[in-house]
């Protein structure tokens, strides 16, 4: 199943994942929201490190709704696994 992912331009920690390409069952967060497609993600090729069964609530709400919002940040992946562990406690 392919779903995709936008943020909100006003707001760059707010998200949606959508079963609609265009992102149109996404409902506004403000009247200043507008929602922008970042990237499509299938769910039957997830990368190794992620567990699509922490992804359920996310699947029953896009099959429920068409939709899922959530707040968060975009982590740039390349650059954390190049980044040197932390000191140990």
């Amino acid at each position: 199943m392919l779903i995709y992912l936008f943020r909100d331009e006003s707001d760059s920690e707010v998200f949606a994942f959508s079963l609609d390409p265009t992102g149109a069952s996404i409902p506004p967060i403000t009247p200043l929201t507008e929602w922008i497609f970042l990237e499509a993600l299938d769910t039957l090729k997830f990368p190794d490190q992620w567990d699509i069964d922490d992804f359920q609530e996310v699947l029953d709400h896009l099959k429920t709704d068409g939709f899922y919002l959530f707040q968060g940040e975009l982590l740039d992946v390349a650059r954390a696994a190049a980044r040197p562990p932390g000191p140990q406690s």
